[in-house]
């Protein structure tokens, strides 16, 4: 057992809540890179695959800031422009709508539930 001091209390306490936070936001980023994997898989497959190049082109870019804080972003490298028009639909050359398919909508709404569910574990417990 451990005696602290009146003196020493604030310093025990601030040492604890560092390392409550520093395993808080390692945790947490571990966690945002596995949702952007899982996301990413989602969103592949359900992409159309008319040649499959547009499914194989979904990538994950890493952004850190310089407090360490991770962001992920999931974008299409091989066909960036297609995401709008196959998610929202568009007009077509001779009249009429093509009806757009909310895949990436759909796995980002996923993604984005399971990193709260899944955060909400690890703070709590």
């Amino acid at each position: 057992m451990v005696t602290i001091g009146p003196q020493g209390l604030s310093d025990a306490v601030r040492e604890v809540l560092e390392e409550y936070g520093d395993l808080a936001k390692e945790v947490t980023r571990d966690t945002v890179r596995k949702v952007a994997k899982t996301c990413r898989q989602e969103i592949r497959a359900a992409s159309p695959r008319k040649t499959g190049r547009y499914a194989k082109g979904w990538r994950i870019s890493e952004t850190v800031s310089p407090n360490g804080d991770v962001a992920e972003t999931v974008y299409n490298a091989a066909a960036p422009s297609l995401t709008h028009l196959l998610e929202n639909g568009h007009a077509k050359v001779n009249g009429g709508r093509v009806a757009g398919k909310a895949n990436i909508g759909t796995a980002a709404q996923a993604a984005e539930d399971k990193l709260l569910r899944e955060i909400q574990v690890v703070v709590r417990g």
